[in-house]
C-alpha cells in the first residue's frame, strides 16, 4: 500500500487533529466560566443571563454579536443601571455560558423565540433592546415577532441585508472539514488578533479584555455549535431583509465609519428604510463602537432609552 503524498498526509492530519484536540481545549462546563451565576430554563436549555438594576425599573435587553457573550456589555450594563434601568443580558444558544445544541436551531427566528421565552420565564413583559452585529439582526427579528413588547431599539452595526450564510458556511457544513475549520478559527490565541482586526482603535484592548472574550471558547461543544449554526437557516419565516419596513419601534443606529464587516453605507440605507430611525456615525471607529467609543455609545444609548421619556 502506497503512502500518502506529503501534502495529502499533512492535509489529513490537519483534518483529524481537531478530533483529538477539541476535547482537550473544550474542557469546561458553562457554569465554570468566571462570573457566571444565573441560568433560566427555556425549552430544555439552561440559558445564562445577567440581571442588574432595580427589579421594578424598565428593562433593557442587551443582545451580543457573533462569538461574544454577556461580558461584551459590561460598560453598557453599568451605564444603564446608573441611569436607573434594569439591564438584562442573555447569552444566545451556542455562545457564552449558554448551551451548544447539536441541531439546526440557530436561525434568528429560533434565537429570537428563545430570548422571548427566557424573558417570559423571568416575568418580563415589555422592554427596550440593544443589539450588536448579529445581535442587532436578532433584535430586528424580535421586533417582527413581538412588536407589542418592544419599546425602542438601539442597533449597533447591525447585520440587516445579508440573505444567507456566508460562503465559508458551505465548508463548515461538511462533517470532518466543518469541525476542523471551527476548531482552528475559534482558537483562543486568535481572539486578540480578531478583535484588533475589527476595530480602528485598540486602547481598550487589554489582556483582561481579550481573556474575557476568549473564556467561552473553552466550553464543551463550542466548535460543534458553529458547525450547526452553518447548517441552520439564516432567518426563518420572517426574513429580516424583506421585512425591515415593518419594524415599528423607534430605532437608534450606531455605526463606525471604518466598519469593514457591515460598512456604514448599510447604516445610511437602513435609516432610509426603517420607519422611525436615526443614525449616529463615529469617526475613526470600526465594528465595535461599544468598545472603541464606550463613553460616547453609553451616552447615546442612555439618552435615547432614558432621556427620551
Amino acid at each position: 500500500m502506497n503512502p500518502l503524498p506529503p501534502f495529502a498526509a499533512v492535509s489529513m492530519a490537519a483534518l483529524l487533529a481537531p478530533l483529538a484536540l477539541t476535547p482537550l481545549r473544550e474542557r469546561l462546563s458553562p457554569a465554570e466560566l468566571p462570573g457566571v451565576q444565573h441560568f433560566v430554563r427555556v425549552g430544555g436549555y439552561d440559558l445564562h443571563y445577567t440581571d442588574e438594576g432595580p427589579r421594578d425599573a424598565p428593562v433593557v435587553l442587551l443582545i451580543h454579536g457573533f462569538a461574544a457573550w454577556a461580558f461584551a456589555w459590561r460598560s453598557q450594563r453599568a451605564a444603564l443601571v446608573a441611569a436607573g434601568r434594569r439591564a438584562v443580558t442573555i447569552d444566545l444558544p451556542g455562545y457564552g455560558a449558554s448551551p451548544r445544541p447539536v441541531a439546526p436551531v440557530y436561525s434568528t427566528h429560533d434565537q429570537a423565540l428563545t430570548l422571548l421565552q427566557a424573558l417570559d420565564a423571568l416575568g418580563i413583559g415589555t422592554f427596550d433592546v440593544v443589539g450588536h452585529s448579529f445581535g442587532g439582526r436578532v433584535a430586528f427579528q424580535i421586533a417582527l415577532l413581538a412588536p407589542q413588547r418592544v419599546r425602542r431599539i438601539v442597533a449597533i452595526c447591525p447585520e440587516a441585508f445579508t440573505i444567507g450564510r456566508p460562503p465559508i458556511a458551505a465548508l463548515a457544513r461538511l462533517p470532518l472539514i466543518g469541525q476542523a475549520l471551527a476548531y482552528y478559527v475559534l482558537a483562543p490565541s486568535l481572539v486578540g488578533v480578531g478583535l484588533r482586526s475589527l476595530a480602528k482603535r485598540d486602547d481598550w484592548l487589554t489582556d483582561e479584555v481579550i481573556a474575557g472574550y476568549a473564556a467561552p471558547l473553552y466550553v464543551r461543544g463550542t466548535a460543534a455549535a458553529q458547525v450547526w449554526q452553518a447548517r441552520s437557516p439564516k432567518d426563518g419565516p420572517l426574513p429580516v431583509p424583506e421585512n425591515l419596513a415593518a419594524i415599528r419601534p423607534p430605532i437608534l443606529l450606531l455605526w463606525g465609519d471604518g466598519d469593514t464587516v457591515f460598512p456604514v453605507d448599510e447604516g445610511r440605507r437602513l435609516e432610509r428604510i426603517l420607519p422611525d430611525a436615526r443614525l449616529i456615525v463615529y469617526d475613526r471607529t470600526g465594528h465595535l463602537p461599544y468598545e472603541e467609543r464606550a463613553a460616547d455609545v453609553n451616552q447615546a444609548v442612555v439618552g435615547f432609552l432614558v432621556g427620551a421619556r
